[in-house]
């Protein structure tokens, strides 16, 4: 199979297209669905209404990777150039077309998407389809992986899709697991709480006022002191002191040894020198 420019934009085209009716379909028929099920919470049904709501969840995932898939599309419409320029897969559209290739198996209902991905086969090679189908190199984005995997959907994330619909459609109802969970982590953490609500304080209280009494720079409260009245003890002077000595100008001090500045211009370069370093 040759590989042709033009089809490979026309299958990008249509896939977008599809891509979008898809979306608008599936939104559709997912709001069908929770109205269903809001009909089973109301009337007691909850193991029915949990084996519904997986399907909702698992086509609310469908239509977030369809989202991301479209943006490739276009991403790829958008720097078509670098598929015609180049025979290897530029690094600016190597994980757009890993993850289309990737996906297209994944997706049957976008027939436009398989198309797309034969045509990069004869655009790179078998081998290349081949690495991208087992995401050799993890090129392929990681939300498309999660999304289209087959695996059930986690029980919590079930519980809250049920208590979403319930408040959408003003049910009165509470899951009955989450309920559960939240009674254990009360009664776990229950005893604890009220201890340290009778210990906590008698322990930091203690040490803060320890802290301010010790504390001497905390400013203190001021006194009224009347200046007139203060006296100051001074030192009497002996009456025997001999009397100073006169200073003699012609006598030469001693005088204190000062750096040379020879030497602190010596240091001085040797800092300079250090930290152009």
């Amino acid at each position: 199979m040759l590989f042709q420019p033009n089809k490979l934009k026309v299958q990008l085209k249509l896939a977008i297209n599809r891509l979008k009716m898809l979306q608008a379909k599936k939104t559709s028929l997912c709001q069908h669905q929770r109205r269903e099920i809001a009909t089973l919470l109301d009337k007691g049904k909850e193991e029915s209404a949990r084996v519904r709501v997986e399907h909702v969840i698992r086509e609310d995932l469908f239509i977030e990777a369809m989202e991301i898939l479209e943006l490739y599309c276009d991403l790829l419409l958008a720097r078509f150039g670098l598929i015609e320029q180049y025979k290897t897969c530029d690094p600016g559209i190597a994980e757009a077309v890993n993850t289309i290739i990737w996906a297209a198996p994944r997706t049957d209902e976008i027939k436009e998407l398989l198309n797309v991905r034969d045509l990069f086969a004869a655009k790179y090679g078998k081998e290349f389809v081949y690495n991208a189908l087992d995401n050799v190199d993890n090129v392929v984005n990681e939300r498309i992986v999660c999304k289209l995997q087959v695996s059930a959907p986690d029980p919590f994330l079930v519980e809250r899709y049920l208590e979403e619909i319930a408040k959408s459609y003003d049910i009165m109802w509470v899951s009955s697991v989450l309920a559960a969970d939240d009674d254990n982590d009360d009664t776990s953490s229950g005893g604890g709480g009220g201890l340290a609500e009778e210990v906590y304080p008698a322990q930091t209280e203690a040490p803060l006022l320890a802290s301010n009494e010790n504390d001497t720079s905390s400013p203190q409260p001021a006194t009224n002191v009347d200046e007139s009245e203060t006296t100051f003890d001074l030192p009497e002077i002996p009456s025997n002191m001999p009397p100073a000595p006169k200073k003699n100008n012609n006598v030469s001090q001693p005088t204190t040894p000062k750096p040379k500045d020879d030497d602190f211009d010596a240091l001085a370069k040797r800092l300079e020198a250090l930290k152009r370093k």
